[in-house]
């Protein structure tokens, strides 16, 4: 009788430690939530992007909510990258998006800078009332307060996005496939 609850008792250890191994592994390289690779979050920003838009033109609502067309110089290509912004941990920070907030690196190794879209951009007469913001400027976001818009970089006609940096009041590295 002593024999057979050790051997029991063996055959448990062994049935627990192969199951343990079995699960850690599944989680670890097959974990059970799908996330966002393109939703990343610093010491105190979350930054949600989507894809970047590569574009010869561009139209969107000025601050001053005049619709404005921009359009990319001979040679170059416009790229927008919509982005949302959130202050997930401070109760409240001050920030500037300028040509030195972010940088955008390409596949062939080129970093570029964010362009002011109103130093390019003219007026437009298009009767679209759903065109997007651009993020740039200055700006306050209390604790959990959230802002969108886009950025926009003028790149070489052969870019290919690689990483995408948020480089102003916190560090948000976000890479694309």
């Amino acid at each position: 009788m002593n024999s057979f609850s050790n051997r029991s008792l063996a055959l448990i250890a062994i049935i627990s430690v192969l199951s343990s191994v079995v699960i850690t592994s599944l989680l670890i390289f097959n974990p059970f939530e799908n996330y966002d690779p393109l939703y990343v979050s610093g010491k105190t920003l979350y930054i949600k992007s989507y894809e970047p838009l590569i574009v010869e033109e561009y139209r969107y609502l000025g601050l001053d909510n005049s619709q404005k067309l921009l359009s990319a110089p001979e040679g170059k290509s416009l790229v927008i990258l919509n982005i949302e912004i959130t202050n997930a941990a401070s109760s409240e920070i001050r920030m500037i998006s300028n040509e030195n907030s972010s940088e955008f690196i390409s596949k062939d190794g080129f970093t570029y800078m964010p362009t002011d879209p109103s130093s390019i951009s003219k007026d437009s007469m298009s009767n679209n009332k759903d065109l997007p913001y651009p993020i740039w400027g200055s700006f306050t976001l209390n604790n959990m307060e959230m802002t969108e818009g886009f950025l926009l970089f003028v790149v070489k006609d052969t870019f290919k996005p690689d990483k995408f940096a948020w480089i102003a009041s916190d560090r948000v590295l976000i890479s694309f496939d």
